[in-house]
């Protein structure tokens, strides 16, 4: 548990700041030409490559964000505490969905992908930050654990 506790609180961490990139990115970065149309793949080794600093930094952190993602999902079922699973599940999901829309918005720049990334950002926020605080009379522990 205490390893899922930091996992979860880098990925609140490195959310927070790839939120802040993505939203400099969109207003200042200026992507290019270039990268219209590109592949997921193709999308992110141009963001890394060829982007603006900000936007270099924001796909790899992504990165590292999924891995952290995954290292969380392993962990709650390790522990074996299934509303955390439900959770990191749905963090990782977020996550993925937010680097599906930030590799489609190097490649089109639509306001939706954009918009996409924002809300995908906000769930995994609201996912790591559960599992970090869960609310009072969530059980998150065995019955046993908590002294019943």
């Amino acid at each position: 548990m205490q390893g899922l506790r930091a996992n979860s609180l880098a990925a609140l961490l490195m959310l927070l700041l790839e939120y802040g990139l993505g939203v400099w990115v969109n207003l200042y970065g200026n992507l290019p030409a270039s990268d219209n149309g590109a592949s997921l793949p193709a999308g992110f080794a141009r963001a890394v490559a060829d982007g603006p600093v900000g936007l270099s930094i924001h796909a790899v952190l992504g990165a590292v964000l999924i891995v952290s993602a995954v290292s969380a999902v392993v962990r709650t079922f390790l522990a074996r505490r299934p509303v955390l699973i439900g959770t990191a599940i749905v963090g990782l999901a977020a996550v993925a969905i937010a680097a599906l829309s930030g590799a489609r918005f190097v490649g089109h720049g639509t306001d939706a992908t954009s918009m996409s990334m924002a809300i995908a950002a906000g769930v995994a926020i609201g996912a790591y930050a559960f599992m970090l605080f869960p609310p009072v009379g969530v059980r998150v522990l065995p019955q046993k654990a908590q002294g019943r």
